[in-house]
């Protein structure tokens, strides 16, 4: 009788730990993308959330009657956000030693938020009001 060789089907052990490893890496890469995108997602909100309190601060400020010069601080309600407003006078550069002519002048509004330990949205504008 003559013998045939027998066919091996499966796989060794070698080959299950070979794929076991390139998985496990495949798997740490696409955990530590899926975190870092996370993260970035989550500064994205965070961030859009202190825009919307600012542009909201700032329609505050821009709707009322007059505007004085001064600085003014304060906390939103939501937790850990807070504002500071600076209004001064401004001046354009080619005016600057000219006599002031107008009871109209351009006020310089800028508007920071802050929120965790190192964040900082700041927004400014001009806006025109009467000379104190």
């Amino acid at each position: 009788m003559a013998r045939f060789p027998r066919q091996h089907s499966g796989f060794t052990l070698l080959e299950v730990l070979v794929a076991f490893v390139i998985l496990a890496g495949v798997l740490g890469v696409v955990m530590r993308i899926s975190a870092q995108a996370m993260d970035t997602s989550l500064r994205a909100a965070e961030r859009q959330q202190a825009l919307m309190l600012a542009r909201s601060q700032l329609d505050r400020v821009l709707a009322r009657r007059e505007l004085l010069p001064g600085s003014e601080r304060g906390d939103f309600d939501l937790a850990g956000f807070h504002w500071e407003l600076d209004v001064t006078p401004f001046t354009f550069p080619e005016q600057e030693n000219e006599p002031l002519e107008t009871i109209i002048l351009p006020y310089r509004i800028d508007l920071r938020v802050y929120w965790g330990q190192n964040y900082e949205l700041q927004l400014t504008t001009l806006r025109l009001g009467v000379a104190p």
